[in-house]
């Protein structure tokens, strides 16, 4: 625009310069005000005079459209100036008189809409409430006094890792960006803890111990502690108390495992067929498939009347809830006090052979309505931790019980959810005899496997290497799509070699890598003190949560291409899931049972796992997913495309006379 009107004197003398010239004068004057009091007063979104900043937000309604109308007047005007187009070339009436305003009718919307969300956004956080202060669970302030995740979470890892290899954590404290140098020192943690029993027990420790020396627990007062201090204290006098709902369904006829599976419910010899393929398929582990075999073949199994399952985050979409109360098991849920939650979990509960036991903020004789029952039900893991432990303990004793870790959060989060479960699990396991624990592994994660696991895996990779597909997308990204997934062994000074399958999606971060982390090392400790653990992988789920994400459900829906891939649905991945972990609380032969020596501590996630194709898959699970959403477009497109051939097929056809 300021080209056109330097060199044309029509630009310049028609009413439009003029308007331009204006909006972008009152544009850009209250936006640099807007700056330099944002720079004086050092906080852009609350601090600056309202007025400029209202300005700021909301001038762009009137003079954006003006500017726009202004600018495309001088692009006309300029294009059928005989003196504009002598200076240049031909090519600039083209440019100014059709190119131009072509780019500013389908470019203009997006340029407002775009001011219009910031506008949104911006007013949204001028006016947001403070955040409450902290309180309960929380990362420690760093050195800039934020709680900030960054350093909390290398702190871990190298303390963990300094157990083993004090070079290793030195490598690790010098790592500048963590967010994506993670995954190397998780490699290399694994690596050490390959080294012996001694060495995997000892890292799993120190980043126990390390992050409850490091997180804080900030009392109601303000005060804090770590949270190793805050779980040791003495109870205080506030309590929780204790509701129960006693299920009057009707008893199922016989303990039968059943799994929904693609539209039928598969049971007895039909279900074992289908473990059978995906066992051969390379779906899962051959360990899995015997451990829900063992459930088919043991009704008995399959009977939790008289077991207690204290399942943290009970309302869970990958938590056993609904299978338990379906087979009439005693159920002490824990989850956050939100009405909406307890009117489901009871309303199951209600329905089931079952009985529910849930926490309360108040005596539940003194809820004469559901409705207040519902609203005085459920606790915060985060803020009341130790009283969720202390009641926890006494509640039914005499009874074992089988504490299960399912809450999931988003983030920095999931870290502080993970601790905060573990508490309780380290205390019950520790202090209350007959206490088992349960998880629920990811397959995004670093696990040793079998040998025939990665022989496989390296099956796959050579005959998946032969496609024109996969090739050519290796090469266009450099080696950083479809990456072998089958790497050379981990071989200890014993000389006992261990294989590995690097599962971490990058993207999910060192957050979620280090939160599964924790649960491992509390897995492979409880079990060394003589805890029964039930640690196994479970497959990935098309759960709401996650094809909520667009990018997810589309690369969920092109996996499959990369044998063994499958995805399964939730209400799958529940049945199977909870049908392994029966096995491993019923069955004596499980390596859940510590009674059964493992050469490796680790060597516990490698046994039922179901891992639903990426220990034998060709190619690391994150080396795949752009290559899945790629083949999942081209499923879509291909009747188009078909369409379109035939359509031009057509006209070349009349167009040459063939159909003459």
């Amino acid at each position: 625009a300021l080209v056109a009107i330097v060199f044309s004197p029509r630009a310049r003398a028609q009413w439009g310069a003029g308007l331009m010239i204006i909006s972008w004068a009152s544009t850009e004057v209250p936006r640099y005000a807007f700056y330099v009091a944002a720079l004086l007063t050092g906080d852009a979104t609350k601090k600056t005079p309202f007025p400029l900043f209202w300005l700021r937000y909301s001038l762009f309604a009137l003079l954006y459209p003006t500017g726009i109308v202004g600018e495309m007047t001088v692009f006309l005007a300029a294009a059928s100036d005989p003196a504009f187009i002598s200076v240049f070339t031909p090519f600039a009436s083209f440019f100014y008189g059709k190119l131009l305003p072509v780019v500013y009718f389908f470019g203009s919307p997006f340029m407002v809409f775009n001011m219009a969300m910031n506008r949104k956004s911006a007013f949204k956080k001028r006016f947001a409430k403070p955040p409450p202060p902290p309180r309960g669970l929380e990362w420690p302030l760093d050195p800039k006094g934020q709680r900030s995740s960054t350093h909390v979470n290398k702190a871990i890892v190298a303390a963990a890792v300094g157990a083993a290899s004090p070079e290793k954590a030195d490598r690790i404290n010098a790592t500048k960006n963590w967010r994506f140098g993670y995954v190397r020192h998780l490699n290399a943690l694994v690596d050490e803890q390959c080294q012996s029993p001694d060495a995997a027990l000892a890292i799993a420790a120190a980043g126990l111990a390390k992050a409850y020396e490091l997180f804080e627990f900030i009392a109601p007062d303000g005060s804090a502690a770590s949270f190793d201090a805050a779980m040791a204290a003495p109870p205080g006098p506030d309590r929780l108390f204790t509701g129960f709902v006693q299920g009057t369904g009707p008893k199922r006829g016989a303990n039968e495992l059943r799994v929904p599976y693609k539209g039928e419910t598969l049971a007895g010899d039909r279900l074992k067929a289908q473990v059978r393929r995906w066992v051969e398929y390379g779906t899962i582990e051959p360990s899995a498939g015997e451990a829900i075999v063992k459930c088919v073949d043991n009704p008995g199994y399959l009977d939790m009347s008289d077991r207690y399952f204290v399942l943290l985050g009970a309302g869970s979409a990958m938590g056993p809830f609904l299978v338990l109360m379906a087979l009439g098991a005693n159920v002490v849920a824990v989850d956050l006090d939100r009405p909406n939650i307890w009117k489901r979990l009871i309303g199951i509960a209600k329905e089931s052979s079952g009985s529910l036991t849930f926490p309360m903020g108040v005596a539940p004789e003194t809820c004469a309505r559901e409705e207040e029952m519902y609203a005085h039900a459920g606790c915060n893991l985060f803020t009341q931790t130790p009283r969720i432990r202390d009641w926890l303990m006494q509640l039914y004793p005499g009874e074992k019980f089988t504490v299960g870790s399912y809450a999931y959060l988003d983030g920095a989060l999931h870290v502080q959810v993970s601790l905060a479960m573990d508490a309780i699990c380290r205390d019950l396991s520790e202090k209350r005899a007959g206490t088992s624990l349960a998880y629920l592994c990811t397959p995004t994660d670093l696990h040793l496997i079998s040998k025939e696991a990665h022989e496989d895996a390296k099956v796959n990779f050579k005959s998946y290497s032969k496609r024109a597909f996969c090739t050519v997308l290796n090469l266009l990204s450099r080696g950083k799509m479809l990456r072998k997934n089958a790497k050379e062994p981990v071989t200890n000074k014993s000389g006992e070699s261990f294989y590995v399958v690097n599962g971490i999606s990058v993207a999910q971060g060192p957050n979620y890598a280090l939160a599964k982390r924790m649960q491992h090392w509390r897995a492979i400790v409880a079990r060394s003190k003589g805890c029964i653990v039930s640690s196994n992988i479970a497959p990935s789920t098309s759960t709401v949560s996650v094809v909520s994400n667009r990018t997810f459900a589309w690369a969920y829906d092109g996996m499959p291409y990369f044998k063994p891939f499958e995805i399964f649905a939730p209400e799958t991945s529940n049945a199977v899931m909870s049908a392994i972990l029966f096995y491993d609380l019923c069955d004596g032969a499980s390596y859940g049972n510590p009674k059964n020596a493992l050469s490796n501590p680790n060597l516990l996630f490698s046994h039922g796992s179901f891992h639903g194709g990426v220990w034998r898959c060709a190619y690391e699970v994150d080396s795949i997913g752009e290559a899945s959403v790629l083949l999942y477009f081209s499923r879509v497109a291909k009747p188009y495309v078909i369409g379109v051939g035939a359509l031009g097929a057509a006209v070349a056809a009349i167009y040459f006379g063939v159909t003459n």
